[in-house]
């Protein structure tokens, strides 16, 4: 499926809109090897991704597009600081004529691609599983309602699970998957896999006086393992904890005083100043980079846009030079458990350990076949030996993942049967 580019003259109109707006945010461009004294020297001693390579390995790895971007261009990208608001109905700021400017960002996202991104060695192709252990987000947040921890702001991040039927081009550039937004229920669609949802409580401590970078990083366990090295990406949102009319001020200047706290996420123009990104991967082959970032926009967020973007969040790449929020300082760490090597060459087949383990409410378990089977079944026995769960599963060669519910606290084994070979493991349910 295509989205096409959007038109010269909603490019020039946005813009236009944008540069006005643009006016107002008091935090300058910086180089990223200076704001976020990015080490680019130690990423290059693991490699590139866009050398050819094999084999994944176990191990951890911080993913991070703006790294990445670092490593293979250093001394290019410069940063600067995009608002999140939830709606229009509060000032942003002011611009150079002394007018006011609604917020226009409402919340942003990106889709990370990790066998293509540089800095690690762990996932090398599309054929790793993996499991995400925690999410980073670089940011700016001013409290102006006083020193004290009087409001419960919050930042809230929700993680989603690709989507094929989401696969677009920019112009037949730019590959990406899209994200879908609801408007009459002011959230994603439901055809938006939400695999976590996370509230995080921002206090007087979060804020970022003087420009100083800081990053929230938050875990994210409980969710499955993404088999065959699927794109995982975040929505995020910032939830004041106050109410707000619209003569209340986010960003204030000499002359306006702001009195509401003011949240920030960082992005990067990748090749320095009003210039456009460049694509990494094979314009229109999916199976290349799809790292993206997005946007919902005032226009998409109150269901108005004349240009096609009702119900999806904005990919920032439709947008032209001078678009300085390209790369949202967003990243994901990733963990490679390759357990099953052995039990594979030896049997054929490979059964991993439950994650996570021990578990309440829901686990899951992967396990890869070496060859096509005739009968594959997926048993769960209590310590007596009593069979309380028992499932045919795919028989196909290749990764496969079965989920497990809820049982009562105890110890329990879960085994695989591949044409009566059995191999089993041990899990315990608090």
């Amino acid at each position: 499926m295509k989205k096409i580019l959007l038109s010269s003259m909603l490019i020039v109109s946005v813009l236009a809109n944008a540069q006005n707006k643009l006016r107002i945010n008091t935090v300058p461009a910086e180089p990223v090897q200076h704001f976020k004294k990015v080490k680019a020297a130690n990423f290059r001693n693991t490699g590139s991704s866009l050398a050819h390579k094999t084999t994944n390995s176990n191990g951890s790895a911080w993913f991070n597009q703006l790294d990445f971007i670092e490593l293979i261009n250093p001394g290019v990208q410069v940063i600067s600081a995009m608002h999140v608001f939830p709606d229009s109905a509060i000032t942003l700021g002011y611009n150079s004529s002394n007018t006011p400017v609604n917020p226009y960002v409402h919340k942003v996202a990106n889709y990370m691609d990790p066998s293509f991104m540089a800095q690690q060695t762990i996932i090398t192709d599309k054929l790793a599983t993996y499991t995400l252990d925690s999410i980073a987000i670089g940011y700016l947040y001013e409290r102006n309602t006083g020193l004290a921890n009087n409001t419960a702001d919050s930042l809230i991040i929700q993680v989603i699970a690709e989507n094929h039927s989401l696969d677009y081009t920019l112009g037949g550039n730019f590959p990406y998957q899209d994200i879908q937004f609801d408007f009459a229920a002011q959230e994603l669609k439901s055809t938006m896999q939400v695999l976590k949802r996370i509230s995080v409580g921002l206090t007087y401590a979060d804020t970022c006086s003087g420009g100083v970078y800081k990053q929230i990083k938050v875990g994210t366990s409980g969710i499955a393992p993404q088999t065959n090295s699927k794109k995982i990406g975040c929505v995020v949102s910032f939830k004041p904890g106050y109410t707000y009319t619209l003569t209340d001020l986010l960003i204030g200047d000499g002359t306006n005083i702001a009195n509401k706290n003011v949240f920030f996420v960082l992005s990067s123009e990748q090749n320095g100043a009003g210039t456009a990104p460049t694509i990494y991967g094979t314009p229109s082959d999916y199976t290349t980079d799809m790292n993206m970032s997005y946007f919902l926009s005032t226009d998409t967020r109150y269901n108005i846009s004349t240009q096609g973007w009702n119900g999806y969040f904005i990919p920032t790449y439709a947008y032209t030079d001078p678009f300085p929020y390209e790369s949202h300082d967003i990243g994901y760490k990733l963990t490679v458990a390759i357990t099953g090597v052995k039990e594979l060459e030896a049997n054929g087949f490979a059964l991993n350990q439950n994650v996570p383990n021990p578990f309440s409410k829901e686990s899951t378990v992967n396990y890869q076949l070496a060859n096509d089977a005739n009968s594959v079944v997926f048993n769960v026995t209590d310590i007596t030996g009593r069979v309380i769960y028992s499932e045919k599963v795919s028989s196909d060669k290749g990764s496969h993942s079965v989920k497990l519910g809820a049982y009562a606290s105890g110890l329990y084994y879960y085994s695989l049967n591949v044409d009566g070979k059995v191999v089993s493991k041990k899990m315990i349910v608090e």
